[in-house]
C-alpha cells in the first residue's frame, strides 16, 4: 500500500472522529442574554444572579461591588458568574506554569515513544539479520521509551515539591 493512501485514510478516519465529536447546536452555558425566568426585562446586562423583588417594598434593592468593577462591553462580551469582586482578581500564575509544563511533558512523552519505539524494532530486525550495532539501536529505543513515559511523572514531581515548599507564593 502506497504512502499517500496510509496518509490520506489517516486524514480521513481523524476528520471523522472530529465531525462526530463536535456538539450539535452547542449553546453557552452562561449566556448572558438568556432569559432565566427570574427577570422582568430582558435587558442583556445581567450575570443571571439577580432577582427582581416583587410588590412594594421599601428596602433597597442589594448591589455588587462597584470599585474596580467593568461591566460587559457590546453583545459579545464574556460575564463570568459568580464573580464579584471590588479591586483587583488574584491570576494562579501557578496553574498557568503547570499547564504549561504539563503540554511540553505530554510532547515529550509522545516524541520519547514516537522515536524510541521503532529505534527499538529497527534494532530487533538487525538483530535477526546478525548486525554489530543492534544492540545499541535496542538500548538507544529502550532508553527514548523510558525517557519518554518517565518525563510528565517527573515534572509532575517537581512541580508538586515545588509547590509545597512554597516556592511559588
Amino acid at each position: 500500500m502506497r504512502i499517500s493512501n496510509i496518509l490520506s485514510r489517516t486524514t480521513l478516519a481523524a476528520g471523522a472522529v472530529l465531525a462526530i465529536s463536535m456538539p450539535a447546536l452547542a449553546q453557552d452555558a452562561f449566556d448572558s442574554t438568556a432569559d432565566t425566568g427570574n427577570q422582568t426585562n430582558n435587558t442583556g446586562n445581567f450575570t443571571g444572579a439577580q432577582t427582581q423583588q416583587g410588590g412594594s417594598t421599601s428596602a433597597p434593592a442589594l448591589q455588587g461591588a462597584t470599585n474596580g468593577t467593568i461591566g460587559p462591553q457590546g453583545a459579545d462580551a464574556t460575564v463570568i458568574q459568580g464573580v464579584n469582586t471590588a479591586g483587583t482578581v488574584r491570576v494562579n500564575n501557578l496553574a498557568n506554569l503547570e499547564a504549561l509544563l504539563n503540554i511540553i511533558a505530554n510532547g515529550m512523552e509522545i516524541l520519547g515513544i514516537a522515536w524510541g519505539g521503532p529505534t527499538m524494532i529497527w534494532g530487533f530486525m538487525n538483530m535477526a539479520a546478525g548486525t554489530q550495532d543492534a544492540l545499541k539501536r535496542i538500548i538507544w529505543g529502550a532508553a527514548g521509551v523510558t525517557g519518554g513515559l518517565a518525563t510528565p511523572g517527573c515534572i509532575n514531581w517537581l512541580v508538586a515539591s515545588c509547590r509545597d515548599a512554597n516556592l511559588f507564593s
